[in-house]
């Protein structure tokens, strides 16, 4: 069974070329714009084990961070990655979401193993 990720970022490159990343690695990924579309998804989609979202979201009543905080509340077998440009959020994402946050720029090959690391911890588990 495939592996599914969906990937929440408001810059249209960057989430194109994560989704695009991951998908070659055998991943299905789905795609998000925001925290709203985000939450349609993941409330219409038992699949999903992994979100990968940006803090940042302008235009959005919900940031990234409040996603998550979302996530772990409503479906918490889903591990949440955070990324942000704004390393003062850090010590705060660090506090929600454990190991599982990435500073911009990161490296796809980074976030990649993370995930494989999230989905070893589980088989083992």
């Amino acid at each position: 069974m495939a592996q599914t990720i969906l990937v929440v970022e408001d810059e249209v490159f960057v989430r194109l070329d994560m989704a695009d990343y991951l998908g070659r690695f055998g991943y299905d990924v789905f795609e998000a714009s925001n925290a709203s579309e985000a939450m349609s998804l993941i409330r219409s989609r038992a699949d999903i084990d992994v979100v990968f979202t940006d803090v940042r979201m302008p235009g959005c009543s919900m940031d990234g961070m409040a996603l998550a905080q979302w996530i772990i509340e409503n479906r918490p077998e889903i591990a949440v990655i955070i990324t942000s440009g704004d390393t003062a959020k850090d010590a705060a994402m660090n506090s929600l979401c454990g190991a599982h946050v990435f500073s911009k720029p990161y490296e796809p090959a980074q976030v990649t193993a993370k995930i494989r690391e999230i989905f070893v911890t589980r088989k083992l588990n």
